[in-house]
């Protein structure tokens, strides 16, 4: 299982996680997640914290989303760094492609909750929606229009909140879904085995900031 690690130090492992690939198997053994190959060339991750199907993983990325994964390599770092993401101290930036003209930047702070019948997918609270399942909690994404071509806008994203599906459901609520996101309306792709969202920089609490290649997204915006 190819992945590039774009940093390290004693604490932690950063990776470059390609689309198609999960964060972490939901059962074992299942060969083809980020987990698994960074354990590879770091056996000790798997021991960073007490469950062994998450290791030292400290967030989360879909599968279809690319970019920076971050990888504890002790059990003290596991809880200073799942500490840190809780608590937002942790900044981290993304590149998108969104379907249709983003004419200007804007803020979207819809709340998010469970959609009330595909288990799948997440729902942004609107006033026109009545029905949701579980709470619905704040997140705010703030989007910054990078570039124009055609009837695809090139993006970059800065979230609060981190909910499951923030990004995605975010653009999907205000008519731009991710290039490819076909769970959030979107026509599918084949260039890359997912949608258009790459995880591209992030800032650790010792202040090393770690940035991604986004050579793909350059060449398809």
């Amino acid at each position: 299982m190819p992945i590039s690690v774009a940093y390290g130090d004693a604490d932690c492992v950063v990776v470059d996680k390609p689309a198609g690939m999960p964060s972490h198997p939901l059962k074992p053994p299942r060969g083809d997640s980020a987990l698994e190959a960074v354990c590879e060339l770091y056996p000790e991750v798997a021991r960073a914290s007490n469950n062994p199907l998450e290791g030292g993983l400290v967030h989360r990325l879909d599968t279809g989303t690319s970019g920076l994964l971050v990888f504890a390599r002790t059990p003290g770092a596991y809880l200073k760094l799942r500490e840190a993401f809780s608590q937002g101290l942790i900044d981290k930036t993304y590149i998108a492609l969104v379907e249709g003209k983003l004419e200007q930047d804007c803020v979207i702070d819809f709340p998010i909750a469970h959609h009330p019948k595909n288990k799948a997918k997440m729902l942004a609270i609107t006033p026109k929606h009545k029905y949701f399942r579980g709470q619905a909690k704040p997140a705010r994404t703030e989007v910054i229009v990078m570039s124009q071509s055609g009837l695809i806008s090139q993006v970059r994203l800065q979230i609060q909140g981190g909910r499951r599906h923030q990004i995605r459901v975010h653009l999907a609520a205000i008519g731009h879904p991710l290039v490819g996101d076909t769970l959030y309306g979107a026509q599918p792709i084949t260039w890359r085995p997912g949608h258009a969202l790459h995880a591209d920089s992030i800032t650790l609490p010792n202040g090393h900031k770690i940035v991604s290649d986004c050579t793909n997204f350059q060449n398809r915006s």
